[in-house]
């Protein structure tokens, strides 16, 4: 008997990523594409090479993860674009073909799964205009939110970002913020980084925690006071110096928001509980607003999250995500 038949309480995800073999090479110099190494298979997705082992193949059937799925005991999945592949350094002309594509294969993925998959739709942020228009399209389609990358402006409270705010809020979209790996289409990260994996393992929470700093200091939230926001990873290290911003907020004069605002910005932001840890969920839990906590797996990652794991929070969470999804149970 599969696992989601043994559970009764219903589970969402809300964090799991996609490659589409039918995407390989339509960012031209930037590929993606499959090559050999002395190692095995990568995925070369500009200057960056990502390890794939014996895979020959990067797309997989919706009836395959449903499978899947049913023996994780999830029973909705949120799938979106691998965050390799936002393009947030290349033209729009590039970044914006290349994504449309990617939304149209992660809209037909999921209508191959009605009420199991749920799709976000990727978009080119570095370009406001080309960046709404592609969330209009996504919200005609059966997409539920809005995905782009942490590296897609300098710093997330970037004024030019505030229109693509804007859309999501006029049309009822959450917004997925990713964490990047530098170097892929633009400036190399930080070189400490480069080994053991760093830029994931390290630099996803050092973006994730930069991200939440921006999102409350540079009042984005505050503008737009109807955007959800939803940051992978616990958002990174941020339980962690939540009470040291907190401290410099409550004594700085130089702190661009007062403590009220500050309280009132990390209240707002949503967080998947994919920290890896009991303890890190407890410290988690102890700074985020508690109905703005979902569950998030990184489904078929090589640091893939268990259900299991936050058995004893789920209906809550679910009841967040359905919120937050805006599924028609939660109204």
């Amino acid at each position: 008997m599969a696992a989601r038949d043994r559970r009764s309480e219903l589970m969402i995800d809300v964090h799991a990523h996609l490659f589409f073999d039918e995407l390989l090479g339509m960012a031209g110099d930037y590929g993606p594409a499959l090559a050999s190494s002395s190692s095995g298979n990568e995925l070369v997705t500009g200057s960056y090479r990502w390890p794939m082992g014996g895979l020959t193949r990067l797309s997989i059937d919706p009836s395959e993860r449903v499978a899947a799925l049913d023996e994780a005991g999830i029973d909705m999945q949120v799938v979106s674009l691998s965050p390799l592949w936002f393009f947030h350094h290349t033209s729009v002309d590039v970044a914006g073909p290349f994504l449309r594509r990617a939304n149209e294969l992660v809209a037909e993925f999921c209508a191959r799964a009605p009420g199991r998959l749920l799709g976000l739709a990727a978009i080119p942020a570095q370009d406001a205009e080309s960046a709404v228009a592609e969330l209009e399209r996504a919200a005609e389609s059966s997409l539920v939110g809005a995905y782009f990358g942490m590296d897609a402006r300098n710093t997330l409270d970037a004024p030019e970002l505030d229109a693509v705010y804007e859309a999501c809020v006029a049309l009822d979209l959450p917004l997925f913020i990713h964490s990047t790996v530098s170097g892929v289409d633009g400036p190399p990260g930080d070189p400490r980084l480069e080994r053991w994996l760093g830029q994931v393992t390290v630099g996803y929470p050092i973006e994730e925690t930069l991200a939440v700093q921006a999102l409350v200091l540079g009042g984005v939230l505050e503008r737009h006071p109807r955007l959800d926001v939803v940051l992978p990873h616990g958002g990174g290290g941020f339980p962690m110096i939540c009470g040291r911003l907190r401290d410099w907020v409550k004594h700085s004069l130089a702190a661009p928001v007062g403590l009220e605002q500050f309280d009132s910005a990390v209240g707002r932001l949503w967080f998947d509980t994919h920290v890896h840890s009991e303890a890190s969920l407890t410290l988690l839990e102890s700074v985020a607003n508690p109905h703005h906590l979902v569950y998030g797996s990184n489904f078929g990652g090589w640091d893939t999250g268990h259900a299991r794991e936050v058995a004893s929070i789920a209906d809550r969470l679910n009841a967040n995500a359905s919120r937050l999804l805006r599924l028609p149970s939660a109204r």
